[in-house]
């Protein structure tokens, strides 16, 4: 029996984004290949209000009566269904999910990333998108969950043989590209546009270590106040210092490989491979103590310059010139 429901349940930092606007704007592509990407509530391209909603969540959730419009949204039996948001696989009670995707008529694709690139990946963002101040030393402590803890939930409702796994490794997916990857896992199809990659670059060296700092003296609401993430995004661009990996030693990359080794053999018993386990990241020093306060007087120079929001917030520090 062919799967009325393809649910991609991320996880995040493996590409979801990408996918996710493929998807959305590919509509007519789909539709001849039998496929049905429905426009309910999309945010960024992806399915995250249905998640939240299904998580139960009391400010991102949808409206009452949000079952019956997505029932609506998906009213002609004829085409299968392909839903996406990475929300998903940490947040969604997998029960709560089979209310709408019920199981045997659901098929999950998951894409999972080797331990110590998916940590660091996560921890560039939430420095640059919360108020996070840890170090990474110290964010890895605070991030115990292996990703097995989460997929045996998975598996209880909608069986192992439901799911399929697919490492986030260029060397491994299909074309080198997780989006044709995962057109691959839809069965293909033929004229899909591809978007134009994601420019979003990740912060790095002196520039994490300063959105760092600034996070000590903003708030929970102010850093997350729009623009101020993205003004940092836009910042990466300044120097190539600013973006890319951060360095991680051995010592660090040691820790992460002894505290997911039982993962990792889990995921291995079910066939997934992520790849080398590495010793340590090569990137830029965060922070790069020599060159911190000069990098501190580029970021400030075009702060004034350009009048971004964060400015208030940055004279609280001491270390901010003028």
């Amino acid at each position: 029996m062919t799967a009325r429901f393809l649910l991609h349940i991320g996880a995040n930092k493996t590409g979801t984004s990408s996918v996710q606007r493929m998807l959305a704007q590919n509509a007519p592509a789909l539709a001849r290949a039998g496929w049905l990407y429905p426009e309910f509530h999309l945010q960024h391209c992806a399915h995250h209000p249905l998640a939240y909603a299904l998580a139960g969540h009391p400010t991102r959730g949808l409206a009452p009566g949000w079952r019956e419009g997505f029932a609506r949204a998906i009213a002609d039996p004829a085409p299968r269904v392909v839903i996406s948001s990475e929300l998903f696989f940490r947040n969604v009670p997998p029960r709560a999910a089979a209310t709408l995707f019920p199981p045997g008529e659901t098929r999950i694709v998951l894409y999972l990333r080797e331990h110590l690139s998916y940590l660091a990946s996560w921890y560039a963002q939430a420095v640059q998108e919360r108020n996070l101040t840890a170090s990474f030393d110290d964010y890895i402590q605070l991030f115990p969950q292996p990703f097995t803890q989460f997929l045996k939930g998975w598996e209880e409702v909608y069986g192992a043989g439901a799911i399929t796994l697919r490492p986030f490794r260029r060397d491994a997916l299909t074309g080198g590209d997780i989006r044709t990857d995962f057109l691959a896992q839809m069965g293909g199809m033929d004229g899909i546009a591809m978007p134009k990659a994601d420019s979003n670059l990740s912060l790095s060296g002196n520039l994490l270590f300063f959105k760092r700092m600034l996070n000590q003296v903003m708030s929970h609401a102010e850093a997350h106040a729009h623009p101020i993430p993205d003004e940092f995004g836009a910042y990466a661009e300044l120097d190539p210092r600013f973006h890319g990996r951060f360095e991680i030693g051995h010592e660090t990359a040691a820790q992460v490989a002894r505290r997911f080794a039982p993962d990792r053999a889990a995921l291995a018993a079910r066939g997934l491979d992520l790849g080398p386990v590495p010793d340590r990241v090569a990137g830029q020093p965060c922070p790069d103590h020599p060159r911190l306060q000069a990098d501190i007087d580029l970021i400030a120079r075009v702060a004034h310059e350009t009048g971004k929001a964060f400015l208030p917030y940055a004279r609280r520090l001491p270390a901010w010139p003028g």
